[in-house]
């Protein structure tokens, strides 16, 4: 399948098209992007760049900038990628391109931990609440803001983003997951708020979708949360796997937390030394991206692991207790949840805090991986 379309785009690119038409382009060079041949798609802006004719009307300057920022996105330059947005969107008209690259503002700045940016952006379009732009670029700002609400730990929000997402992308009839991983994504919402049948149904089937797309990083990413999503004995070997793919296409942010979930199971396993090289390789990636947030949460975790895994020592309740909370329950809804006393939470929450290090809840979601159940 992928094949077929790299032939295809060969084609249209050989046909010329493309460079009179810029909507044919801008699709050609999308295209060309879901199948992750990144080195390709830009040596066609490049070319597009030297070329006066081209670069002489606004949207054509606009529509390569924006493929730039496309693919600094998906590589390790979540940075760059926000300044080129910010860039387009600056003089950019409104329209469903705007609304694209809004969402995708958002989704690079999140992507680089930076959470309030991201917060700001939402609100300053007013894309907090209910959506009200075209069909198929909603798609893409209900998974930038459902991408922000899973990562500053409103999980249910976010599952309820990333499913939204889902029924748009099937009613259009899209099921690749190199144009939004949603089930993925969804995957890790509802592994959040303890929907753990559902999370495995949405992990299998985005990656068989993603096995027929055939491309490394829609593989990559389908196998790490499927992995989350099992917790069971394949799990390791499936995260190493995606590991392995996710180098290969030359990922950011996936690549990290594929990283940083298999030296995370692998100090739960017992086997620190592992654990830790996985989690220092995860540190190193996110420093070569420039992303402030996952450099100090992987340091962290490293710092963690060297005195003794302080995560290991939850015991079972404490662990349980401690996800609960972390997924925004009260301590009421906590004990009645888990059959204790409000009182019992309120212990176990306190010897939580004491063996991770941390003040309170709301520091929960930079210190306990999805993979602590």
């Amino acid at each position: 399948m992928r094949g077929t379309v790299v032939e295809e785009v060969e084609r249209a690119l050989n046909a010329g098209e493309p460079h009179v038409n810029p909507d044919a382009m801008w699709l050609t060079l999308l295209a060309l992007h879901y199948t992750g041949d990144f080195d390709a798609v830009k040596a066609y802006c490049d070319e597009l760049s030297r070329d006066p004719d081209w670069m002489r009307a606004s949207r054509r300057r606009e529509l390569v900038l924006m493929m730039r920022a496309r693919v600094a996105l998906e590589g390790r330059a979540m940075g760059s990628a926000a300044e080129m947005l910010r860039s387009v969107l600056a003089d950019m008209g409104p329209g469903p391109l705007r609304t694209l690259a809004v969402a995708w503002l958002i989704e690079s700045l999140v992507r680089a931990g930076e959470f309030d940016q991201a917060h700001e952006v939402l609100l300053a379009h007013g894309l907090t609440g209910r959506l009200a732009c075209g069909t198929a670029e909603r798609a893409h700002v209900l998974a930038a803001r459902g991408n922000l609400r899973l990562a500053t730990g409103h999980f249910q929000l976010g599952l309820d983003d990333y499913l939204a997402c889902g029924r748009l992308l099937k009613s259009l009839n899209v099921a690749n997951p190199a144009v939004i991983p949603w089930r993925s994504m969804a995957a890790l919402g509802a592994l959040a708020t303890h929907r753990c049948d559902l999370a495995r149904v949405l992990a299998e089937e985005e990656l068989v979708a993603a096995r027929r797309w055939g491309s490394p990083r829609a593989i990559g990413a389908a196998l790490h949360a499927l992995a989350l999503a099992r917790r069971d004995e394949s799990s390791a070997a499936m995260l190493e796997e995606a590991v392995e793919l996710l180098y290969l296409a030359q990922a950011g942010t996936e690549l990290i937390q594929a990283l940083y979930d298999l030296g995370t199971l692998r100090i739960q396993q017992g086997n620190v030394p592992e654990g830790r090289t996985g989690l220092a390789a995860a540190a190193a990636v996110a420093r070569e991206c420039g992303s402030a947030y996952w450099t100090a949460r992987t340091e962290t975790a490293l710092a963690r692991s060297g005195e003794g895994n302080a995560a290991q020592a939850l015991t079972p309740q404490e662990a349980r207790v401690a996800n609960l909370a972390r997924a925004g329950y009260s301590n009421r809804k906590i004990a009645e949840t888990l059959f204790l006393t409000v009182r019992t939470v309120e212990f176990h929450l306190s010897s939580v805090y004491r063996k991770l290090g941390i003040s309170g809840r709301r520091e929960l979601s930079a210190v306990l991986s999805l993979t602590i159940s």
